[in-house]
């Protein structure tokens, strides 16, 4: 077409760096993946034990919150706590302030699990970690020169809004 514009280039070194970020990510994560399968765990299994160990003081490890936490459906949770109590490394317990909830705990044999699972992806988050920083600061440099990557994956530089603008009438 005659007169019309063409898409601006994207900006391939942001882009690059969001590639590689997703990698790392993913490169841990399967890592994570496999460590927990070495365990006799599935990802999700170990998932939800570190997120009854790790929840904050003041928080009750209820259905409802871990779902929330682990961006699971309750029933699939529920599935989850069902398999890690069969298995010995979480327990149920009814709470004191409302019988109807279920609070779950991590038993001293799921502390071992998690313990291990642990001491590994602190080792492994020592490779990964400092590549994901440099990658962050990376992103984070480009993203402060006002360049943004809309959804339709078009970098556009920041401009100044317009003024108002009048219609004509005719």
């Amino acid at each position: 077409m005659i007169g019309s514009k063409r898409p601006p280039i994207p900006q391939t070194n942001l882009l690059q760096a969001l590639a590689e970020f997703r990698f790392q990510l993913r490169s841990f994560l399967q890592f994570s993946e496999q460590v927990a399968r070495k365990q006799h765990l599935q990802p999700r299994q170990h998932q939800l034990l570190l997120q009854i160990a790790g929840i904050s003081e003041g928080r009750s490890a209820t259905i409802n919150y871990l779902a929330e936490r682990l961006g699971l459906r309750q029933n699939s949770v529920v599935e989850l706590a069902n398999r890690l109590v069969a298995e010995g490394l979480v327990r149920r317990n009814e709470d004191s302030c409302d019988r109807r909830r279920v609070i779950l705990s991590v038993t001293r044999k799921g502390m071992r699990v998690l313990d291990a699972l642990s001491a590994s992806h602190a080792r492994e988050l020592d490779e990964y970690g400092p590549q994901l920083i440099r990658t962050l600061e990376r992103i984070k440099s480009m993203r402060s020169k006002k360049v943004q990557v809309p959804a339709t994956g078009r970098p556009q530089t920041a401009r100044k809004p317009a003024g108002p603008r009048s219609r004509s009438k005719g």
